[in-house]
């Protein structure tokens, strides 16, 4: 009787690595753990089409990469005085008032943007993809990554020249 995919994987070892991968995408425990369930949930689903049964974490970190991903798209964007809390005080004692003014406008710029529009800048400046990486991670021609970035740095640039 053939041995159906995944059924000798080691799990836990998966799950781990996995964890990793999503903390290092996500940087919050919690956010980590919501995409590396998802993530589970589509390679136990997949499990089959794993091209190389043998070695699967590679395959496995890319799915649960790409589930941090779509999280950053559904995550709505907390607000930039959230985000600052007590952190404005300090900045003003320290006469960083200006700098401090121009991250909320880059904040509430950052906040009109669509979640895909959001999602490129975040590979590419958060997490430092180069423009073939977010082509890749996207499943779009290097092109249109190059091209739909080009319209969000133009976009963003507009919006903050507008609030100054």
């Amino acid at each position: 009787m053939a041995e159906s995919a995944g059924e000798h994987w080691d799990w836990p070892l998966i799950r781990n690595r996995c964890l990793i991968e999503a903390r290092r995408v996500l940087r919050h425990d919690q956010d980590a753990e919501e995409a590396v369930q998802e993530a589970l949930v589509r390679i136990w689903h997949a499990r089959s089409s794993c091209q190389t049964p043998e070695r699967p974490i590679p395959w496995c970190l890319q799915i649960t990469h790409n589930e941090a991903l779509r999280l950053i798209t559904r995550r709505r964007p907390c607000s930039a005085l959230e985000e600052f809390g007590g952190e404005l005080e300090d900045l003003r004692a320290s006469g960083e008032v200006d700098r401090a003014a121009v991250r909320l406008d880059v904040d509430r710029a950052l906040e009109q943007l669509t979640p895909q529009e959001r999602l490129l800048i975040a590979l590419r400046y958060e997490h430092d993809r180069s423009h073939p990486q977010i082509a890749a991670d996207l499943c779009i021609p290097e092109a249109t990554a190059r091209v739909r970035l080009h319209r969000v740095h133009k976009r963003l640039r507009h919006m903050i020249d507008d609030a100054a």
